[in-house]
């Protein structure tokens, strides 16, 4: 992945083919070396992708031309079709493992079949571009893509293939059609691109792989620790989700912009958010804006009332926890965000506002996410009930901080870093301004300064070399 020392070859290699070769074979390059790299995580996967690739594809074509003579009715049950096919899909990759387990079949289900149920990588992002796809061809928003070169590469662009953003057609077809008029020497454009790519592995490999080690030591431990360990370790874990995924999403978005394509900006700030509601404006955007349009919207949104609209809420979020994994810990996850979003729907149509609202809103979010990091459900209520209850013990405290093998230094770039993640959020925040478009304001020796500290600060308190396992990308497993 992105913190292998396979990405910087792989990536290098592209970039050589992409503006070496003659400007027609650009999309053919961006295709098969994303089939490449998708193949390099999981060959299998590759197998999947192709076979989805070619029925969007297909399936697109055929309503088109459905609707092109004048067979409405069949048209809309085609794409329906479609539609039920990814989703069934996406159900049994997602949830048969899950199922086999709770209803204890693995015995009976030889090991061979459940590897190939297995979830292939990217599998819930790329099959939510086909969903929208075909969906927007049968409402006449999009019309449907001839070129295969162009439509696989937007299903398996490598930069956004194993987590997003989801983007949609209408966005990212455009930029394919357009390859031929990307310059290299464009020093504004790659600029741009590697500072998104500097700060996302800043968040990635200083801040989310360092307390990745401290959260894993928490939760599986939680019966060792206090409260106070424990709420620190739902701080930690609330940390680290936002700067792996957030830090991939840099990533993702810098190496995009190398090639001229401009992906979704998947965060904004989220833990400045005033409310629930600006906090899903905020958090995984591509996600949250597909569920709206693509689910809430044709639900029937806030069309029909107060009540409906809540019922409605509550449907995207079990919805969305049930996408994010299979275990009853990520619905409780999602119904707790609607349970969220219900309340602040109905304070806000009587023009109330809770007191302290950034930060109540960002406890309440911390408080979600333990059931998202916890390994199932028993864990993660068996962790609210010992950090509610297990009270405040100092005395323990310098054997926690042995136990997480914790140092001075170790303890001084968290804290640092965890300040400088919110200096620079609730700065770009306020500016309404994403970091690299800021630095890229700057005047050439503080922009080239600003390179040196990143650089220097990954390389020196990185978490990668000898005897160290890079963390997956959190989001790969969705």
């Amino acid at each position: 992945m992105f913190v292998s020392m396979f990405f910087p070859v792989f990536l290098g290699i592209v970039v050589v083919l992409f503006f070496c070769l003659p400007v027609r074979w650009r999309s053919a390059v961006l295709l098969l070396s994303s089939y490449v790299f998708c193949a390099y995580i999981d060959i299998r996967g590759l197998a999947v992708l192709l076979s989805v690739s070619v029925f969007g594809w297909a399936a697109g074509l055929r309503i088109e031309s459905m609707q092109r003579r004048g067979k409405r009715g069949r048209s809309r049950s085609a794409a329906v079709w479609a539609i039920i096919v990814c989703i069934l899909a996406l159900c049994v990759f997602k949830y048969s493992g899950y199922l086999i387990g709770r209803l204890g079949l693995e015995e009976a289900v030889p090991d061979s079949v459940l590897k190939n149920l297995a979830m292939p990588v990217g599998l819930s992002f790329y099959l939510f571009q086909v969903i929208g796809y075909l969906a927007d061809i049968e409402q006449g928003k999009s019309p449907a893509e001839r070129n295969f070169w162009f439509l696989g590469c937007y299903f398996a662009f490598f930069a956004k293939l194993v987590s997003g953003p989801i983007e949609r057609e209408k966005d990212f077809l455009p930029q394919m059609k357009r390859l031929n008029e990307v310059k290299f020497g464009d020093r504004g454009r790659l600029s741009t691109a590697f500072t998104y790519m500097l700060w996302g592995y800043f968040m990635k490999m200083v801040v989310a792989d360092r307390l990745a080690f401290l959260v894993g030591i928490i939760f599986e431990g939680a019966k060792e620790f206090d409260s106070f360990a424990l709420a620190a370790g739902a701080f930690f874990y609330t940390m680290q989700i936002y700067c792996d995924f957030a830090g991939y999403s840099y990533i993702a978005v810098g190496c995009a912009r190398i090639f001229g394509i401009e992906l979704t900006q998947n965060f904004k700030a989220p833990y400045q958010a005033e409310n629930i509601t600006d906090f899903w404006r905020r958090w995984h955007i591509s996600l949250s804006s597909w569920l709206r349009d693509y689910l809430y919207i044709p639900l029937g949104g806030n069309r029909k009332g107060i009540f409906r609209k809540c019922v409605n809420t509550m449907i995207v979020f079990l919805v969305c926890g049930m996408w994010h994994g299979a275990g009853l810990n990520f619905v409780v996850w999602g119904l707790l965000h609607g349970v969220y979003s219900v309340t602040d729907s109905l304070l806000q149509s009587k023009g109330k506002k809770l007191p302290a609202s950034r930060i109540l809103t960002f406890g309440a979010v911390a408080f979600a996410w333990i059931f998202f990091r916890a390994e199932d459900l028993p864990h993660a209520l068996q962790y609210v009930f010992r950090m509610l209850t297990a009270g405040f013990h100092p005395g323990q405290w310098k054997g926690y901080w042995i136990m997480l093998q914790l140092s001075y230094v170790e303890v001084a770039v968290i804290c640092v870093s965890i300040l400088l993640i919110w200096y620079v959020d609730e700065l770009c925040s306020r500016k309404g301004i994403h970091l690299p478009f800021l630095i890229q304001q700057k005047q050439n020796s503080v922009r080239y300064f600003i390179f040196y500290l990143l650089l220097i600060s990954i390389f020196i308190f990185g978490m990668y070399g000898p005897g160290y396992h890079a963390e997956q990308f959190i989001y790969m497993q969705f």
